[in-house]
Order: structure tokens, then C-alpha cells, then sequence
């Protein structure tokens, strides 16, 4: 009967770190998927057109891919500092926040706050008539 208090505070306690860790882990899903679709335009919409055109080959259009990015930032949750560039003809998308954490402001020196990074990327390319 004794150990049933401490019992208690252990449960409540593990109850808040996961409470905190699917906080964490949702935002991080739904930074993953802001920066797919945001990769997922850049590559889309960031060809030129004319030089695609003209000789039939992909070539990538820095100042399109910047417009088609930043329409897809309009979705970002709050907050999101965002960085592209191009690696030959993968366009690159990289997004980072700060969650605000539920429980971990109630244990003294512990940081209310975790960043949460996502990375994606989209190849440009044309597809197969296969």
C-alpha cells in the first residue's frame, strides 16, 4: 500500500513524456509532409519551359522554383523557417519549428520548447511514355 503513490507518480509521469513525444512526433509528421509537397512543386513547376521546348532536355529554373515553393509555404504551419536548393536536378526542401511541448514545463530546467527539422526532396525529370 505503500508503494502505491510512487506507482502513481511513475505512471503519471511516463503519461506526460508520451503525451510530449506524440506532440513532438505529430508536428514532425506534418513538417515532412509540408516539405514533400513544397519539394513536390519545386520539381513540377521549376522547368523551363522554353529550353524544354527548344532542345527537348530538362533544364532547371531557379526563379520557377522559388514561385511554385513558396505558393506550397502558404500551408506551413506557423512559424516554419524554410531553405531550398538544387543538388543537379533534385530540388531540396528544408523546414524547421519550434513545438511547445505539453508537460515538460512542469519539470524545473527542462526546455518548454523542441525543434523539429524535415528534409525532402523531388527529382526533375520527364516521365516515361511506358
Amino acid at each position: 500500500m505503500m508503494l502505491m503513490p510512487a506507482a502513481v507518480l511513475i505512471v503519471v509521469l511516463l503519461a506526460a513524456i508520451s503525451v510530449d513525444r506524440a506532440v513532438v512526433f505529430g508536428a514532425q509528421r506534418e513538417l515532412i509532409t509540408a516539405a514533400q509537397v513544397a519539394a513536390d512543386n519545386g520539381a513540377s513547376l521549376g522547368v523551363d519551359i522554353d529550353h524544354l521546348r527548344s532542345k527537348g532536355q530538362l533544364k532547371p529554373d531557379p526563379s520557377a522554383i522559388e514561385r511554385a515553393i513558396n505558393l506550397a509555404a502558404v500551408s506551413f504551419p506557423p512559424d516554419t523557417t524554410m531553405t531550398w536548393h538544387l543538388e543537379g536536378d533534385v530540388v531540396v526542401v528544408e523546414l524547421s519549428r519550434k513545438v511547445d511541448l505539453v508537460f515538460a514545463g512542469g519539470v524545473p530546467g527542462a526546455s518548454t520548447t523542441e525543434t523539429v527539422r524535415a528534409r525532402a526532396s523531388a527529382e526533375l525529370r520527364l516521365s516515361d511514355p511506358d
